[in-house]
């Protein structure tokens, strides 16, 4: 009888873990292929100071202060927010970023930064601006990573309340 339950608790054991390591593996294999951005510039056509991608943000959406939450979140991934404000031609529907000096190689950072497709690319060249790219938050800001982020942490922060009541 005890022989029987050494052999069972020791399955239960091989089980567990091998769950352990297929849950650690897929973590691993996720980490390796998943793209992230990087922060600093491949190519500088527009000789910019330093080697960190700089990113203007405008908010487009209506909204109070999502320029402000868009830096902190770029700032935090590494990028040189320069300056923030708001858009003045209207209302966007969508967000999208602004290619300032001809280097896609840094809009395409900051799209995969904020989790937009590189569809929402423009080049918009001014010399007069001294930066790499413009991102314009539009009405859809729930729908990309800075907002979605707020909204897990929020959720923690609900049940971390309703936990101590």
């Amino acid at each position: 009888m005890t022989t029987r339950i050494n052999n069972w608790a020791l399955n239960i054991g091989i089980a567990f873990t091998l769950v352990i390591a297929a849950a650690l593996f897929y973590a691993f294999f996720v980490r390796v292929t998943t793209a992230t951005p990087d922060p600093h510039r491949l190519d500088n056509p527009g000789n910019l100071l330093g080697d960190i991608i700089q990113v203007e943000v405008l908010n487009g959406s209506g909204e109070d202060g999502l320029a402000r939450q868009m830096m902190e979140y770029l700032r935090e991934m590494g990028f040189d927010v320069v300056s923030t404000g708001n858009y003045q031609d209207g209302v966007l529907e969508k967000t999208v970023i602004k290619d300032r000096i001809g280097n896609l190689d840094a809009s395409e950072q900051v799209a995969l930064a904020v989790g937009l497709p590189t569809s929402r690319i423009s080049e918009d060249i001014n010399a007069d601006y001294f930066l790499d790219a413009t991102i314009v938050v539009g009405k859809d800001f729930n729908s990309i990573k800075p907002w979605q982020a707020d909204l897990i942490d929020e959720s923690e922060e609900v049940q971390a309340d309703s936990s101590k009541s």
